[in-house]
């Protein structure tokens, strides 16, 4: 089995280029030298996918059609690249390596979704998600139009209580019901707390949790409203049985006194 050199590395940004262990400092350099070299060619030679599929009110180029750009551009280069699927806290992602048969690799790091719900059909949308967005970042490639702050403003500003149903956050390792964190949360967990707070949630959590404060407060406010209807019902029915004792009293004090009473038949 290979194993990865941890030291000495370079960085560039987040971007850790290393190579295998085993290899002699002069050749470790000319491999990752090598490795630089293949992947300014291949940016300088590849074409952009045709964006010819349609959804989510925008056109784009599929996985497919952004792996064969590569392919094509890679074809005479000693260069390839991993896409290693993961999973993180409860989030789902790609991590992502380039290399060469000389040793020398390049570690990205991981490009990591929340998606909520964690079926296989979830599961797969994620990484097919994933390796497409994170490996066209990697080589330049638009593999869509430029609609991202477009889509990020047509979100709708709540969920429903149905949307609602089911939406899980990453709590201590695990999936959790999010309606359950913001419980929590609210009952003092400190970690909950900085899970809702975080602002590194997804728009999707963003939105939902901001749903559910929205319906937290209203339901809060109907509970105030009602103690308040309840306070004042029993108010109004106190101050009724004062009146009723006050006139019950009168009553009693100005009765006549029966002129026979006492009187034996």
């Amino acid at each position: 089995m290979v194993q990865m050199l941890e030291s000495p590395a370079d960085w560039i940004g987040q971007i850790c280029f290393k190579s295998i262990s085993g290899l002699k400092p002069e050749d470790a350099l000319k491999a990752k030298l090598a490795l630089m070299s293949s992947f300014v060619n291949v940016q300088r030679k590849l074409q952009q996918p045709s964006k010819d599929k349609q959804g989510y009110g925008y056109k784009y180029a599929d996985l497919n059609g952004v792996i064969k750009a590569i392919q094509e551009a890679s074809e005479d280069e000693d260069i390839a690249y991993i896409q290693q699927p993961i999973t993180v806290g409860g989030q789902t992602g790609i991590h992502n390596y380039l290399l060469n048969s000389q040793g020398a690799i390049f570690d990205f790091g991981s490009y990591l979704l929340d998606i909520g719900s964690p079926n296989p059909q979830e599961y797969g949308k994620a990484l097919t998600y994933a390796r497409r967005y994170s490996i066209s970042a990697i080589y330049g490639i638009a593999s869509e139009d430029d609609t991202d702050a477009k889509e990020f403003n047509s979100k709708p500003d709540y969920m429903t209580p149905k949307e609602l149903k089911g939406m899980t956050i990453a709590y201590n390792g695990k999936r959790k019901d999010l309606t359950e964190v913001f419980a929590m949360a609210m009952a003092g967990d400190e970690l909950a707390k900085q899970v809702i707070k975080d602002k590194d949630n997804s728009v999707n959590a963003k939105i939902a949790i901001k749903s559910i404060s929205a319906i937290y407060e209203f339901s809060k406010g109907l509970l105030k409203d009602r103690d308040k209807e309840k306070a004042k019902q029993e108010a109004q029915d106190a101050q009724d049985q004062k009146i009723k004792e006050i006139v019950d009293g009168k009553k009693g004090s100005t009765k006549k006194k029966d002129p026979f009473d006492g009187i034996k038949a």
